[in-house]
């Protein structure tokens, strides 16, 4: 669907709406829907010391090991480094108490 014909569904012009920092593709390309689910799901916040990834200029970057989707990202606040993983399902065992 075209920009201003979202904006004049929310009552709005484009000329009112602020630069969109995270562009996607077009509908119609052929990665658009994985460019969607990246900015969806990528880390928004640093694992160690939870600040703002992309507020500090940190990064992450997304890659893909068979069917597991995996963040390399970098905070710019801590300078923490790592890979994030993000699972639909986990069993854990607990150790006895």
């Amino acid at each position: 669907m075209p920009d201003d014909v979202v904006a004049g569904r929310l009552g709005v012009s484009l000329s009112d709406l602020p630069p969109d920092p995270h562009r996607l593709p077009p509908p119609a390309a052929w990665f658009a829907q994985d460019a969607e689910r990246h900015l969806l799901d990528r880390p928004k916040f640093c694992p160690m010391c939870a600040a703002s990834i992309e507020v500090h200029g940190g990064i992450s970057t997304e890659y893909w090991t068979g069917d597991q989707r995996v963040f390399m990202t970098w905070c710019g606040e801590c300078g923490w480094f790592g890979d994030v993983v993000r699972y639909d399902m986990v069993t854990i065992s607990e150790e006895d108490h």
